[in-house]
């Protein structure tokens, strides 16, 4: 694995209800991971999310990211590419 996220446009952060200082530990780790802080886009629901864009998952011990594939009736088709050891 790359020790840099290759992405376009903006990278969705899925809080999936997790406290704030999860939320900021997962966007500081992302910069780690060569996101641009300005890039990153903090959702509480997976839905408005474009095809092609990277998604990542907040967990309690590591991020998910996957790069979403599909969205078709609020369902997300996002295979993980790999996850981030928080």
């Amino acid at each position: 694995m790359s020790d840099r996220l290759q992405y376009s446009g903006k990278v969705y952060l899925y809080s999936s209800g997790m406290p704030q200082d999860m939320i900021e530990t997962g966007k500081q780790k992302l910069v780690e991971f060569g996101v641009n802080i300005d890039d990153i886009v903090v959702i509480e629901v997976p839905e408005g999310v474009p095809e092609g864009c990277i998604m990542v998952t907040i967990w309690p011990h590591y991020l998910s990211v996957a790069k979403v594939k599909r969205v078709r009736d609020g369902s997300i088709y996002a295979p993980q590419l790999f996850n981030i050891q928080l």
